[in-house]
């Protein structure tokens, strides 16, 4: 919460004057302990500055300087909160002041008992009592953790305890975790950054898991601030040598990345896939289901063939995809679910999804009791991130018994199924609790509660920055990018057309591993810059592309389409001749030449190969015009009137008035005066409806110098617009 004017200072090493405005701003707001602090700081900078200036000789200046500024900076941001805290951040400072402030050695005991309790009785009332507590003890020390100013030595030990132990339940020690991520994203805390470093090697997955994403959070919002505490500092720069911290920050990244196309996907669901299948008339028609067909191995045919002709198939094949990718596709099934008062508490947006929540317990029965289907198929779900559990368990509450008996005899046929398929790769991959599922999922989490917490304006979304591409001071940076890292990014924003951050991430390639530059890198480097109108760098890209991989029909075909961009015309039609000599039978390619030729005024030989094409598609209007003006161009006014009333023939109502003004010319260079004046006549007729600004008599009249320079008397022209009036008065 710093702000900016003071961080500025620290930025332009302007130390001194930062230490004299929060000096001068503490006193004010009478923060006696906080500016008691600060003279420490001051005295220890002064002696600093005088040994400076006296010449001294001082190896151990750099490091006292940055463990100074660290402190400062930790002070100026308790200094904010305490100031600005009560305007800023009402929910937090509420927050704050009803937290308990509890030892975390007290909270320790009391999860620890929890976790005894439930294990040494059966008795479903005592069991109730049980979670209600802890729930409430639970979101006590979620506030506390969240809240809390910066650690002591005893408080972090405490911390650690809680993390240690081998008692806690692993769903009490992931809300911890996610407790200190969010005072981190609030302040941040060496200590606290140590406290997740340390619980990335926690032996629970879901655990460490939860750590990695917090540590990423952590080094995007504070990565300016992360080397004035030389601690952390090497605690991180120990982590980035293990490859697989590596891979596993990468994934996040990416996971986050993902996290983005959230609302397009949504915004299909809401508004293509479920309105377009509800509207579908096939639907109505789904086939009976017969007692014989319950009973039967195999699927019906006909619920096969009516699944495809409905069109259910194929979106259920674009959600599995999706849901393949590692993308988020529940959102606006869920996002309605979240008005329980359950969300109303901050804490329920991080807490893993836990049957013994008071109120899941309710639903689901006793976790220890084996047999629960709602336990089985919700809890162990991979498919579902937590808060979304959560709201399925609220909803189904609010169903009646007799539906809800219903609902749960169907989730244990589909868990049967399941445990049946279990051996198909995709579906295991899909189903089973792996690291990189656990990540998805509290990304997933994250980012519901970013988008539809009720006090959400009081935190700053960290999804934005991290999806940017790494700045250089973040500690993740030799992380993010290593090479094949980098084309996992590239690859996945290109796949969501993020084509100004893939370059970002190509020119980093470039920099870092210039060797790994290859065609398809060049070829989908020219693409990005090629979809953002930058022309020039991409036929950099392009040329470079053809030079280590000569004759790719890709290519050259892409470097045809940027020169014509440029309205470079000779170039264009070298590499489209190119293309078309690779690919003879491109029609497309054949009219893309004739377009250059056209363009170049080459009308003779753009000729044979609109032949080709008519021949091929007779239909086709375009290709008839350009013959027909090819034809006038070239002076063969025969060939043209020839083609143009083959146009008035069959393409009548799809004329232009400049098709209808060039057919005038044409018969007026045959001398036929008056079917040039009457197609001059429906020339004017759809230039008026088009509402032209220049007047059709301004039109012609540009045009006329066509008409000379194509063998017309200079001389009948002055008086061929007064001819064609003339000519309507009758």
């Amino acid at each position: 919460m710093m702000s900016g004017r003071r961080a500025a200072l620290i930025e332009n090493q302007q130390f001194y004057s930062f230490l004299e405005q929060l000096q001068a701003e503490l006193k004010e707001a009478r923060l006696s302990a906080l500016e008691y602090e600060l003279s420490g700081i001051m005295a220890t900078y002064d002696a600093l500055i005088d040994y400076f200036g006296q010449g001294a000789d001082d190896p151990e200046r750099d490091r006292v300087y940055r463990q100074l500024v660290g402190r400062a900076l930790l002070l100026s941001d308790r200094c904010a909160i305490a100031l600005h805290g009560a305007n800023q951040l009402p929910y937090y400072t509420a927050q704050n002041k009803t937290a308990r402030h509890e030892s975390l050695r007290v909270y320790q005991l009391q999860l620890e008992a929890f976790a005894e309790g439930i294990k040494a009785t059966a008795d479903m009332d005592e069991l109730k009592r049980l979670a209600t507590t802890h729930d409430t003890q639970l979101s006590n020390l979620f506030a506390d953790l969240w809240t809390s100013d910066v650690w002591d030595a005893t408080t972090a030990s405490e911390a650690d305890g809680l993390l240690l132990s081998s008692t806690i339940t692993v769903a009490d020690q992931c809300t911890i975790v996610s407790a200190v991520t969010l005072s981190l994203m609030r302040m941040f805390d060496p200590l606290k950054m140590l406290f997740l470093c340390d619980a990335y090697y926690h032996p629970q997955a879901a655990v460490n898991s939860r750590a990695l994403v917090g540590i990423v959070i952590v080094c995007y919002c504070w990565a300016s601030r992360i080397g004035y505490y030389s601690e952390v500092q090497a605690r991180l720069d120990l982590l980035c040598e293990d490859s697989i911290f590596s891979d596993q920050v990468c994934e996040v990244v990416l996971q986050f990345a993902r996290s983005t196309d959230t609302e397009e996907i949504d915004r299909k669901m809401r508004e293509e896939i479920i309105p377009g299948l509800m509207k579908n008339p096939k639907l109505r028609q789904m086939p009976g289901i017969t007692k014989e067909d319950v009973n039967a191995d195999d699927i019906n045919p006909d619920w096969e063939q009516w699944m495809h002709e409905s069109g259910l198939e194929e979106s259920m094949r674009e959600i599995t995809e999706w849901q393949m990718e590692g993308a988020d596709v529940n959102m606006s099934t869920f996002s309605q679910l979240k008005r329980y008062p359950f969300f109303y508490n901050i804490m329920g947006w991080f807490r893993p999804f836990d049957a013994w929540q008071a109120d899941v317990l309710g639903i689901i029965g006793n976790p220890n009791e084996k047999g629960s289907v709602l336990s089985g198929t919700v809890l162990q779900s991979n498919f579902l991130c937590d808060s979304d559990k959560y709201s399925f368990c609220y909803a189904i509450r609010e169903i009646p018994q007799m539906q809800r008996d219903a609902m749960m005899s169907q989730l244990e046929e589909q868990n049967r199924a399941l445990k049946e398929n279990a051996d198909m790769p995709d579906l295991k991959r899909l189903s089973k609790q792996t690291t990189q599922g656990l990540m998805r999922q509290y990304v997933q989490n994250l980012y519901r509660f970013f988008k539809l917490f009720p006090n959400i304006q009081e935190f700053d979304n960290p999804i934005h920055h991290i999806v940017l591409c790494p700045m250089r001071i973040n500690p993740l940076y030799g992380n993010i990018t290593e090479a094949e890292h980098l084309f996992k990014l590239i690859g996945l924003n290109i796949k969501q057309k993020q084509y100004l951050r893939a370059i970002e991430y190509f020119v980093r390639l470039e920099a870092l591993y210039p060797e790994r530059m290859e065609a398809t890198q060049l070829q989908q480097l020219g693409l990005c810059y090629q979809k953002k109108k930058m022309y020039d760098a991409a036929i950099e890209a392009y040329t470079k592309a053809d030079l280590q991989k000569p004759d790719s029909y890709w290519t050259i075909l892409h470097l045809a389409q940027c020169y014509r961009e440029m309205e470079n015309e000779e170039e264009a039609l070298k590499y489209y001749e190119i293309a078309e000599s690779m690919k003879p039978d491109n029609l497309n390619l054949t009219y893309h030449v004739v377009e250059q030729l056209y363009a170049l005024g080459e009308y003779e030989e753009a000729l044979p190969r609109l032949h080709k094409i008519d021949y091929h598609h007779p239909e086709s209007l375009k290709t008839v015009r350009l013959l027909a003006e090819c034809n006038l161009f070239s002076c063969k006014f025969g060939q043209a009137t020839r083609y143009y009333e083959r146009m008035m023939s069959e393409h009548t109502g799809e004329l232009t008035s400049h098709d209808w003004r060039h057919a005038a010319y044409t018969y007026w260079l045959q001398g036929e005066r008056k079917r040039c004046f009457e197609c001059l006549q429906r020339a004017e007729a759809l230039h008026l409806e088009d509402e032209y600004t220049p007047s059709f008599a301004d039109v012609v009249h540009k045009e006329s110098h066509m008409l000379i320079s194509l063998g017309a008397h200079k001389e009948d022209i002055t008086y061929f617009y007064d001819a064609y009036c003339r000519s309507k008065r009758g």
